[in-house]
């Protein structure tokens, strides 16, 4: 591949490719109903990007499941809605393999099914694996199929998001659909904080950052819960310090920090966010409160999960999070104990305000098609469903989105993606209707949350505590809202696809970069073991990667 020399053409070309989808998309509507569109390539068929196959067609998949994923009684992964919704539209959908856990486990597996060149039809990827299945020749050119199926709904969200589908491009060609997420709502932190123990120790809500780790000092030797036990810790931290669940992204951002993402300096060129010196200082605090306690002692060991049982357990009081952790495991505490409160704040920037918090990128992950199958454009159709059953003229968001007791069972889609801004224009419009106590004009996703804040906060349906406090009138996003307006968001400043050295050097560099910021939280390395870290980066292959960005960014001007 020369994709680091194609840039230019590749921008101009999706450029092209989104004037034509949005210039297409009104007259692949009206085209008159014919055998449901069955394949790209049948150009006598009428184009439906939501038409049925018929005849049935074959479809083979890998499944990932995250762990808060669970299911109504007697449904499963190969039996729920979205399964039968397949059924319905001619897709007979089945798995070659499922991962239930981790997306590490996921990519681990998936790594191994690719070296034995074994790839089912359909399978969600991550950026390298991207790029190494195109360089390998292994997955679907998805440009005329996307052209052609994607449905007005699809198109818009990339219109809304262009680098994504930029991200997915190679030498002039898209690759595959992004899975874009409204990154505002599910990676960007705000600061979760206990206010049950607040008010049990008289303490302030927190509005500087001195006063956080006040609170921090206070959860871990005041004895919080009062039971008398030294049992207790500020700040939830997992092994995946950078990006994981729950991270400390939030807390290297309070020093003006913004690890593992690429942003613009005062030159207008892309600099690495990990190796700045405002990291080290933040890393500096962050052995300091190791040292004290205030840091669980086994976070280098611990998952996402067992940080959950933490919470859940009324061991932390401090959580840098994003605005959905308010569903799990804050939900699950509050279910436990009904006495904890959790809210969620803006973080304190360490010299004052409220600091810049930062968001990933939109798209982490893709949808890919094994090459030469029949149906390519199958994976199109089934983007196209997953956003007619969630805000379409025939949307049923109780059935296909959340049902009435709470279960996510829009996780049960193979194929997902939404528009970046969803999270906090639902928001907004939830607590316009709130206050007016008219949910008229709400789309089906907004009015089941405006009937759940109205569950809790009317009948203290505990089922909805999360959903009330992510995005009701006191949620995180009415926070991310106030820190976008005052232009407190950064997002990732890189949106191409992999350079050649990512895909050879980035899984070690951000390995080397884990291990080395979790030894000297722990102590294990002195701070300015730090520096030596940037040394190692940059020679590893950082530089010539910093060298690939803005070769990349000097072609967007």
């Amino acid at each position: 591949m020369k994709g680091r020399r194609h840039f230019s053409f590749i921008l101009a070309s999706v450029l092209a490719l989104s004037l034509t989808l949005t210039a297409c998309g009104e007259a692949n509507n009206k085209q008159a109903e014919g055998n449901g569109g069955n394949g790209a390539g049948n150009e006598s068929a009428a184009i439906e990007p939501l038409g049925k196959y018929d005849p049935p067609i074959d479809v083979t998949a890998a499944r990932f499941i995250t762990q808060d994923v669970v299911y109504p009684d007697g449904q499963s992964e190969s039996d729920n809605a979205w399964e039968s919704l397949y059924k319905e539209m001619g897709i007979n959908l089945s798995y070659d393999w499922i991962v239930k856990g981790t997306d590490a486990q996921y990519f681990q597996k998936l790594n191994l099914s690719i070296a034995s060149g074994e790839i089912p039809d359909i399978l969600m990827v991550n950026s390298s694996q991207l790029k190494q299945l195109v360089e390998a020749d292994m997955v679907e050119d998805l440009t005329e199929a996307f052209e052609k199926y994607a449905s007005p709904a699809v198109k818009d969200v990339f219109q809304k998001d262009k680098m994504a589908l930029q991200s997915a491009t190679f030498d002039g060609k898209l690759y595959a659909i992004p899975k874009t997420e409204p990154m505002i709502g599910a990676q960007t932190p705000v600061l979760w904080v206990r206010t049950d123990w607040l008010s049990a120790m008289n303490l302030p809500e927190p509005t500087t950052w001195e006063e956080v780790l006040q609170l921090s000092e206070a959860f871990t030797t005041g004895d919080p819960d009062g039971n008398g036990q030294p049992d207790t810790f500020g700040i939830a931290l997992s092994k995946e310090i950078i990006n994981g669940y729950p991270s400390l992204n939030g807390f290297f951002n309070a020093y003006g920090a913004h690890p593992r993402i690429w942003k613009k300096d005062d030159s207008g060129n892309l600099t690495y966010g990990s190796i700045q010196p405002e990291v080290k200082t933040a890393l500096g605090v962050l052995a300091e409160l190791y040292q004290k306690g205030q840091l669980d002692k086994e976070f280098g060991v611990k998952d996402g999960s067992k940080v959950a049982e933490s919470i859940v357990s009324d061991r932390v009081g401090l959580l840098f999070g994003p605005s959905w952790a308010s569903q799990w495991p804050i939900q699950d505490n509050k279910k436990k104990n009904n006495e904890a409160e959790w809210r969620p704040y803006p973080i304190p920037a360490a010299d004052g305000g409220n600091a810049t918090v930062q968001m990933p990128f939109g798209a982490s992950f893709y949808y890919v098609v094994k090459k030469d199958i029949d149906h390519p454009e199958v994976a199109v159709k089934m983007a196209n469903l997953f956003l007619e059953k969630l805000y379409g003229e025939t949307a049923d968001y109780l059935k296909y989105g959340v049902d009435g007791e709470g279960i996510s069972t829009a996780k049960y889609s193979l194929i997902d993606l939404f528009a970046p801004d969803k999270d906090l224009k639902r928001a907004e419009n939830v607590a316009a209707a709130l206050e007016k106590g008219d949910p008229a004009g709400l789309n089906p996703e907004e009015k089941s949350t405006y009937d759940k804040v109205l569950a809790y906060r009317d009948g203290g349906d505990l089922n909805f505590y999360g959903e009330t406090y992510q995005s009701g009138p006191e949620g995180a996003m009415v926070v991310l809202q106030q820190l976008t307006d005052e232009g407190k968001v950064i997002a990732e400043g890189y949106g191409g696809a992999p350079t050649d050295t990512m895909g050879e050097k980035r899984a070690t560099l951000d390995k080397m970069e884990t291990e080395t910021f979790t030894k000297i939280i722990y102590g294990a390395l002195p701070l300015d073991q730090f520096d030596k870290f940037v040394e190692d980066w940059k020679k590893l292959g950082g530089d010539q990667i910093t060298q690939e960005v803005n070769e990349w960014n000097a072609s967007q001007k």
